[in-house]
């Protein structure tokens, strides 16, 4: 980690500030551990008791977890937001699944085109190793760990968006949602025209994002995106929801 020493303004404040603005950019990822805190004080340039009180106001402000002994650990704020409520929405209304789908297409083909754009020669590789590795995963025919390596691989492209909010947002989407994509791997691959076509639609979008080609791998995310919608439709899983049965819904949240 290469970081800068903190000048001497008001000490604590400035280190948190510091601390801060690398957990919002991403430099620290919801679940990392940070660097102990003998290292921190070093790179920063400061005294333990200042750091210290960095940290107590990182943890107050609920971005950090200290463990008694045993560290600090960036917290999933988002996740922590959300996850209740949307997951109950879901199981007691499976007809929300069409809406999910909206949700993705909105934020992966956003996050698609701007990877596409800002993806440094490490994202290219990572995507890459990625996709690679949901490719192996494919014959064996367990839909679980491909669920886990499809993630990774629109993770990985969430990321390379170098959009932290976007990617922050996907990642806890696809956290709770991991069931979810299972689901749809198992229906897409009971029709081998549609199992192919998805894999390709994956290869074809990395090679786009790779290309530097933002409007083509936007485009073909959201096909991608509709081929599981279309999915859900032909086996009778979803159908749009009117507008009182969604202002219904939303007063339940």
């Amino acid at each position: 980690m290469t970081t800068k020493p903190i000048e001497n303004l008001s000490v604590t404040d400035a280190v948190t500030e510091k601390l801060e603005s690398m957990i919002v950019e991403g430099t620290f990822k919801p679940g990392d551990s940070l660097p102990p805190e003998r290292q921190l004080a070093r790179d920063f340039s400061v005294s333990r008791a200042s750091l210290r009180q960095a940290l107590s106001v990182l943890e107050y402000r609920g971005l950090i977890l200290s463990k008694q002994g045993g560290g600090n650990y960036v917290c999933d704020v988002i996740k922590r937001s959300f996850s209740d409520p949307l997951l109950d929405l879901i199981k007691r209304h499976h007809e929300l699944k069409f809406q999910i789908i909206e949700l993705r297409q909105t934020l992966e083909c956003s996050a698609a085109f701007y990877a596409a754009e800002r993806a440094t020669a490490e994202d290219r590789v990572i995507i890459r190793k990625r996709l690679d590795q949901l490719k192996a995963i494919v014959p064996m025919n367990n839909p679980a760990e491909e669920a886990r390596a499809d993630l990774e691989l629109h993770l990985a492209i969430a990321d390379a968006s170098h959009n932290v909010p976007l990617s922050l947002m996907l990642r806890n989407i696809y956290s709770l949602l991991l069931s979810e994509i299972e689901e749809n791997l198992r229906l897409v691959h009971q029709v081998n025209i549609n199992s192919l076509k998805l894999h390709g639609q994956h290869q074809e979008m990395v090679e786009l994002i790779i290309a530097g080609d933002s409007k083509g791998a936007r485009r073909v995310v959201n096909e991608h995106l509709e081929l599981i919608r279309d999915t859900f439709i032909e086996n009778d899983l979803i159908r749009v929801l009117d507008n009182d049965k969604t202002r219904v819904l939303l007063t339940q949240l």
